[in-house]
């Protein structure tokens, strides 16, 4: 990359202000070769009437223009502070209202306020406004979360409309994040504030950050309170504390700036120059730079110098381009960009239809909700019901339910009113496995949209981070075995009820159940004849077997303790013929898979296979040795347990959480029901 490219891409990355009501030399100096700064800051000293505004951001826009920049500018502006002194009397009320309505009600109000001020913005040529809807009135107390009367989950909702309401003009949200961590040495480098607060305390702050997550927020700006990091202590935005926090606990993938300090401690040890530089080295992706044109340019060098020096990693710095140009691309172009509006074409007023769909709402909360234990001996028969009349798709008899929710390693809670069971949740651990479940939540229909599922919601959460180690939660559950995510056959509502909770879609391909009715099941015959070339063989498995089936076995899949306890169990009960293997031409294990028919080992650790029928066997645990891929050994086993099953007087097969696309179709198995696994990341 040569000197320019790379000067132009790294001024992308950088935001600075200035002073002036009128595009100065020195802004125009940076926007231009060979800093290309990528955004600028208004404040209130850049501000004085509408028609001043516009004419100044229609300049900066046209100086980046001639400069050669591909992209516009980002304007930004801070909505809860910057311009609240502005003298022109239709800027002020417009922008301050929203910030003053976060706690109003009702909510048609906040949505009309955020789509009223986020018109304006743009109007006016702004494009990005940095705010704080994630703490209802962060001046009245300076102690971690004693402002906020509201739940995190209520805070949550209303961020969500005001950035729903900003998003719906066009204009990009930067929402600050203010997280405070406990700091335990009194001799720190940055004098900055710093509190003292548990897991639970803070995993409630960040409820709404959650949910700005899941609403696709496009920026988080980091705080300057000090943060306990591996490297120093040091303000959370110079620290990987708060990257870390953001990447993986909220796995937030969106733009992540860091806004420069000016307390004495930084001035006298970082510098805006080393402040910039440790803001990239943090992981931030974009970096504010305040205060003077010199301080500006020094801090410019000073990346342009490590990123020469790779001290910055460049594939950090292409990840963050990819970013800015991601954003750019999807909100700004350069004709709307240099569009100077009319004054009198301002509309203040929202049209009320544009906002239903954003603020439907609980009407009536429950003062208290009673969150008790739930009792098997008294409760299965209510919650059967319940669950009957809900998901009639998953209609699980409540024999099968009542012993799976009697295992010991599940820990469940209710809620009723009086003697009548409204609502239920399901949690499970598994030591095996790097996370713990939220199997089930249950709320009856007369009860919906009063906070009773999300109330159920944390108080599973909170049990789970007092029962397991896991650092996250994931809904579903693996042993034993409801649904291994979300239902895709539940209401598009009920799906995203989870993601507003801040649960996470995990990457990769969703999981289904397969099933086949084996009276009309016919093999397919090019998949026989293709393992039978490669001279494997199939056969039930012997006990002669045990001892190479499960070496070869432990060599693949021995940290997975369902799977090998699972031949474990057919082997203790002399079960060999519930499993099948596959031997090459010299007689050695290739693959393995399990046939068993209903009621016998893994089939009894699943909700589903009744479902389908009495004699309802079970296909799972298919596993090929790595020599052996890739030669249709995996499906010939599938096809030939089929047809074993079959003869064992097996009506029907169910084979649960496949994660292969399009695999098992070759085998002429159907789709029964798909799921999406999401997973909440814990703090660390």
């Amino acid at each position: 990359m040569n000197q320019d490219a790379l000067q132009r891409h790294l001024g992308q990355l950088l935001i600075v202000d200035f002073n002036g009501q009128a595009a100065t030399s020195d802004i125009k100096t940076l926007i231009g070769a060979p800093y290309y700064v990528g955004g600028v800051l208004l404040c209130r000293q850049n501000v004085a009437t509408v028609d001043q505004i516009i004419t100044l951001v229609n300049d900066l826009q046209c100086t980046a223009r001639d400069a050669g920049h591909s992209k516009p500018l980002f304007i930004c502006v801070s909505q809860d502070r910057d311009l609240e002194s502005a003298p022109d009397p239709l800027v002020e009320p417009q922008l301050s209202k929203p910030a003053k309505l976060k706690t109003a009600n009702p909510l048609e109000d906040i949505f009309r306020a955020g789509g009223t001020a986020g018109g304006l913005l743009r109007a006016l040529g702004f494009n990005m406004v940095l705010a704080d809807p994630c703490n209802i009135n962060p001046e009245a107390s300076n102690k971690l979360g004693t402002a906020r009367k509201l739940s995190g989950d209520d805070i949550g909702h209303l961020s969500a409309i005001m950035l729903r309401a900003l998003k719906s003009e066009g204009m990009m949200s930067c929402f600050k994040i203010f997280v405070e961590w406990d700091v335990a040495d009194s001799h720190l480098v940055f004098s900055r504030p710093t509190y003292a607060v548990s897991k639970d305390a803070l995993e409630n702050v960040l409820i709404p950050y959650r949910r700005a997550v899941a609403e696709d927020v496009e920026a988080v700006m980091t705080s300057h309170i000090t943060a306990r990091a591996d490297d120093s202590y040091m303000p959370s935005g110079l620290s990987k504390t708060v990257f870390n926090l953001l990447r993986k606990s909220l796995q937030y993938k969106g733009l992540i700036i860091s806004r420069y300090s000016d307390t004495d401690a930084i001035k006298t040890d970082v510098g805006p120059a080393g402040s910039a530089t440790l803001s990239f080295r943090s992981g931030n992706d974009c970096t504010i730079i305040s205060h003077s044109f010199k301080k500006e340019i020094d801090a410019f060098h000073r990346v342009l110098g490590t990123t020469g020096a790779r001290e910055i990693l460049s594939p950090e710095i292409l990840e963050s381009l990819k970013r800015v140009d991601k954003l750019k691309d999807e909100y700004l172009n350069w004709e709307s960009s240099l569009k100077k509006h009319s004054t009198r074409n301002l509309n203040f007023g929202r049209p009320p239809d544009k906002m239903l769909a954003f603020t439907r709402r609980r009407t009536t909360e429950l003062r208290k909700i009673p969150i008790d234990p739930f009792d098997l001996s008294e409760d299965i028969a209510q919650l059967t019901q319940l669950w009957h009349f809900l998901l009639p798709q998953y209609a699980v008899p409540e024999s099968r339910l009542s012993d799976l929710l009697a295992r010991p390693n599940g820990t469940h809670f209710r809620v009723c009113l009086g003697k009548r069971l409204i609502a239920f949740v399901a949690t499970f651990v598994n030591k095996d496995r790097p996370t713990s479940y939220i199997a089930a939540l249950l709320v009856h229909p007369a009860y919906q949209s009063r906070g009773i599922g999300t109330a159920l919601i944390r108080h599973a959460q909170k049990h789970l981070r007092f029962a397991s180690t896991a650092q996250s939660v994931t809904i579903g559950s693996s042993c034993p075995r409801f649904w291994p995510g979300v239902p895709l056959d539940i209401t598009k509502q009920s799906q995203s009820f989870f993601s507003n909770r801040g649960f996470c879609v995990a990457p990769g391909a969703t999981a289904r159940d397969y099933c086949v009715k084996l009276s009309t099941y016919e093999a397919p015959v090019a998949v026989l004849k293709r393992a039978a070339t490669s001279g494997v063989k199939f056969l039930p498995w012997g006990e002669n077997q045990y001892d190479e089936c499960m070496t070869r076995q432990r060599e693949i899949f021995g940290s997975d303790e369902v799977w090998m306890g699972a031949y474990e169990r057919l082997a203790q009960a002399g079960q060999f013929q519930q499993a099948l293997i596959a031997v090459d031409s010299v007689g050695k294990q290739v693959g393995w898979a399990l046939m068993l028919e209903p009621g016998i080992g893994l089939s009894n650790d699943l909700a589903f296979p009744p479902l389908l029928g009495e004699r309802t066997g079970q296909i799972g645990c298919v596993g090929v040795h790595p020599d052996a891929r890739n030669k249709g050994v995996g499906l010939a086993l599938v096809v030939h347990a089929a047809l074993n099953l079959r003869q064992r007087g097996v009506d029907q097969i169910f084979i649960d959480w496949v994660t292969m696309v399009n695999w098992y179709e070759k085998a002429g198995f159907e789709v029964w029901r798909e799921y999406r696994t999401m997973t909440l990341n814990e703090i660390g």
